[in-house]
């Protein structure tokens, strides 16, 4: 394939190119899955750990790590569930809607620099082709996993290296 076509490369530089935009950025921004959990906490004021873990489609032991760095960042609170004491309900503090919020305003601003000078039909064609490349290139194994597991599958077999 002729070099100037070979996307491989492209979506390497757009990735890179990516987190360097967000390194660059105020250090108070955190990191993505846990913006994900307060956008839905904050959604389901009282929802548990259960709850959580069900909608990121990560194992509960996971969310309870996160939840206790964000608990130490006074970015959540969890209250013992009325009924069922072994479980908690989580609330969003403060601290945390100002987090998330920051971390979505970063986001949402790289998105629109990156499809600076596109239009809307050439901004949706761009997200769909990137969706028939996803398609392409799942798997059996890997079509069900959300990109935080495929991400740790990865470290994983490559000895806690990506």
């Amino acid at each position: 394939m002729d070099k100037e076509r070979r996307i491989g490369g492209k979506l390497h530089r757009i990735d890179l190119l990516m987190r360097f935009h967000l390194r660059s950025q105020e250090k108070g921004l955190i990191p993505p899955s846990q913006m994900r959990m307060i956008e839905f906490i904050s959604k389901n004021d009282g929802c548990t750990q259960a709850e959580v873990a069900e909608e990121m489609q990560v194992s509960p032991a996971s969310v309870a790590q996160s939840l206790k760095r964000m608990e130490a960042s006074n970015y959540v609170s969890r209250d013992a569930c009325k009924g069922n004491l072994r479980a908690n309900s989580l609330h969003i503090t403060e601290d945390g809607l100002s987090a998330a919020k920051n971390c979505r305003k970063v986001f949402d601003e790289l998105e629109s620099e990156m499809f600076s000078g596109f239009s809307e039909d050439e901004q949706k064609l761009a997200s769909e082709l990137l969706s028939r490349i996803i398609r392409n290139l799942e798997s059996a194994d890997t079509d069900s996993m959300n990109n935080m597991e495929l991400s740790k599958l990865l470290c994983s077999e490559n000895g806690g290296k990506e």
